[in-house]
């Protein structure tokens, strides 16, 4: 009995996160194409899923009191994320792809390099 409660919360939790975690296609990597002028604009992103799901129970008595106990329980969740890393324009004169560049993960990283530095001369 606890196996198949077990076993039914598990599909419950599975079927959200294969949504999420559903197979990549060019709809989620390109975006559709905007025409400007005598160019076709395009958006290249990137996407990051992460995701997961666990399961625990016990039971156990109490040998001096006779009490028994037990219980189960399960969770899990995930996100996804996608972010734009480079625009493709078609033109009459050829193809051009710019990289997007993300200042603001160049930022952190060099902060947290800087923190990193310090932290190791403090110490001396």
């Amino acid at each position: 009995m606890e196996d198949e409660r077990l076993a039914k919360l598990g599909t419950q939790i599975a079927e959200p996160l294969g949504v999420i975690f559903g197979d990549a296609s060019p709809a989620t990597v390109f975006s559709a194409p905007e025409v400007i002028g005598d160019s076709m604009i395009v958006t290249a992103s990137a996407w990051e899923r992460v995701g997961g799901f666990g399961f625990g129970g016990g039971s156990g008595s109490e040998a001096s009191t006779g009490d028994e106990g037990g219980g189960g329980g399960g969770g899990g969740g995930g996100t996804s994320q996608g972010r734009p890393v480079a625009v493709i324009t078609v033109s009459p004169t050829g193809v051009e792809v710019r990289p997007v560049i993300d200042f603001t993960k160049i930022g952190v990283t060099f902060l947290l390099a800087a923190v990193g530095v310090w932290r190791v001369l403090r110490r001396g």
